[in-house]
């Protein structure tokens, strides 16, 4: 009852406008305004510093107070004001920092980051050898243009930025209350600085999480834990590539992968996924800003290798960025693959294969069989659904993967993987479809069966499923035929050119001509040929002949 009352929570959640518009990361919000507007990022920070509308930044808050500890220096400011924190939310921060640089560093096995010299909004020196993160409502910043590229940002957790120097150092901003300002607000408050009186915008929307309903803005140390793990990851990207001139989903798909592990418990990467399993049959590399968090939902693939191939294997993937910053991670999969003897396509789908089983389908198998432990709260993905026995040819793009539910795939020309997963009561077989003789069983299986759901994908120069069959036995399929679809025989001999069919009691019924080593017949002339009853045919005029089955 409960899985069933947090799984229906997440769909609400996804579907509210406000919620989606309020839930990012910093770093990606400002590499695509960059992107989109490249020339005029300079002229607006220009034209904002000259025309803050407001006081002078300084004049939101008093006294700049510093926490250090081992390799962090948070700057913060208490009191009154837009930026104002509390000492607790200080604390917390400080633990998940160390906690998060832990992780990255040590299990993980990456570089530490490399802090600025002087922090963006509070204009504080760091102390040398300590990573700077200001603690200060992101939508009311300093000089807004040099950090998101954006006079706001309308919902960020936190963001990491560059120094404009040297981009292996950076810094970040932790929002210091989790609450946003909504785009177009007029809200305002004021706060006194001497005999000047400031006015400011106010913050006074909560970001919400995805999968329980709580707002951060209540419970804090959740948010500061994903956002720690999130933005110091990429601090440590930033070691390896420089992200604004190489941008690729896998910046943001592998940041949010750490956070879910770093943060297991608080399950806000759920926020992502719908908007990556609802995109069935897009490539990877068109899901990123083409499809809005759909980087960020390509978190399952990381959390898939993380689990199936080695938990350092990121480390590798970042290198070869450094030593080719323009190669696609598609590129950079497979070479590290590679040197573990793994094939790139299989690896591929087995996760595509795992996928197809989110949400409650997730029962049905062993949990070994799981993307990732939560995978019965994700999101079923959505099929491309068929009538039964209605023919299909499945169309799957390079570097991705589609799911379809019924009907009966032609698969004489795809290239790519394929499998089937036969769902029956509350088990589910699966099916690989290591060549075209499979259909003819999971057809069989098919037909007895509740469900089934189709999985093609397509990676790294795939080649035509084989013709060959595993099984040398003469056989018709499905078995019994009931009246539905086509009726198939196979494994045929390529030293024939024609089956014969027989009845009962020998009498010929039809000689069909062949040319492959599986042929089927149409539903309309089995009908019109053969009623109810058994029947025998064999390759050829002579030679043992096998029985099936007709029942309509």
């Amino acid at each position: 009852m409960q899985t069933r009352f947090i799984t229906a929570l997440v769909a609400a959640l996804l579907l509210l406008p406000n919620t989606a518009a309020a839930h990012k990361c910093g770093m990606a919000f400002a590499a695509q305004n960059r992107k989109q507007n490249p020339a005029g990022m300079a002229a607006k920070r220009l034209t904002f510093a000259k025309n803050f509308g407001y006081c002078d930044a300084s004049a939101y808050y008093d006294s700049v107070y510093t926490r250090e500890t081992s390799h962090f220096q948070i700057f913060y400011t208490l009191g009154e004001g837009p930026h104002a924190t509390i000492p607790e939310f200080i604390d917390s921060l400080a633990a998940s920092l160390e906690s998060a640089y832990k992780f990255h560093t040590k299990t993980m096995g990456m570089r530490a980051p490399q802090g600025l010299d002087t922090t963006s909004h509070y204009q504080m020196p760091v102390k040398k050898g300590l990573y700077p993160v200001e603690v200060a409502e992101i939508d009311f910043l300093r000089d807004p243009y040099a950090v998101l590229a954006s006079k706001t940002c309308n919902g960020c957790f936190g963001v990491t930025y560059p120094s404009e120097e040297d981009y292996h150092k950076s810094a970040i901003v932790i929002d210091n209350d989790f609450r946003y300002i909504p785009v177009n607000s007029t809200k305002r408050d004021t706060i006194e600085n001497g005999s000047q009186k400031c006015p400011y915008p106010i913050a006074d929307v909560s970001i919400n999480n995805a999968a329980y309903g709580f707002s951060y803005a209540d419970e804090w140390a959740k948010g500061i834990r994903v956002t720690a793990f999130h933005e110091l990851f990429h601090a440590v990207q930033l070691q390896y590539m420089d992200l604004f001139s190489y941008w690729t989903y896998w910046i943001e798909a592998s940041a949010t992968a750490n956070e879910e592990i770093g943060a297991p418990d608080i399950n806000d990467y759920i926020y992502y996924i719908s908007a990556f399993i609802n995109n069935a049959g897009a490539p990877l590399d068109k899901i990123g800003f083409g499809t809005k968090n759909g980087d960020y939902g390509i978190c399952l693939l990381y959390l898939y290798l993380y689990g199936n191939v080695d938990k350092s294997f990121d480390r590798e993937i970042w290198e070869a960025y450094e030593k080719k910053p323009g190669m696609t991670f598609e590129v950079n999969l497979k070479n590290m693959l590679d040197k573990r003897g793994l094939a790139v396509d299989s690896v591929f789908q087995d996760f595509a294969t795992r996928l197809a089983l989110s949400g409650k389908n997730a029962y049905t198998v062993d949990k070994k069989l799981w993307v990732w432990e939560d995978q019965p709260l994700w999101q079923a993905p959505k099929t491309k659904k068929f009538d039964e026995g209605t023919k299909f040819e499945p169309d799957t793009a390079l570097y991705a993967f589609s799911f379809y539910s019924g009907g009966a795939p032609v698969i004489d020309n795809y290239k790519g993987r394929a499998a089937a997963l036969v769902f029956k009561g509350d088990e589910t077989k699966i099916r690989q479809i290591a060549n075209t003789g499979s259909l003819d069983s999971i057809s069989t299986d098919a037909f007895f069966a509740d469900s089934i759901v189709w999985v093609f994908s397509r990676f790294d120069n795939p080649k035509i499923i084989p013709e060959i069959v595993q099984d040398s036995t003469l056989r018709a399929y499905p078995q019994p035929w009931h009246g539905k679809g086509q009726l198939c025989f196979t494994p045929l001999p390529e030293s024939r050119e024609f089956i014969e069919i027989r009845s009962g009691r020998g009498e010929l019924i039809m000689r069909e001509k062949y040319v492959r080593t599986t042929h089927c017949i149409s539903e309309d002339r089995i009908k019109e040929k053969m009623k109810p009853g058994v029947y025998r045919f064999r390759a050829g005029s002579s030679g043992k002949t096998q029985k099936f089955l007709i029942i309509y």
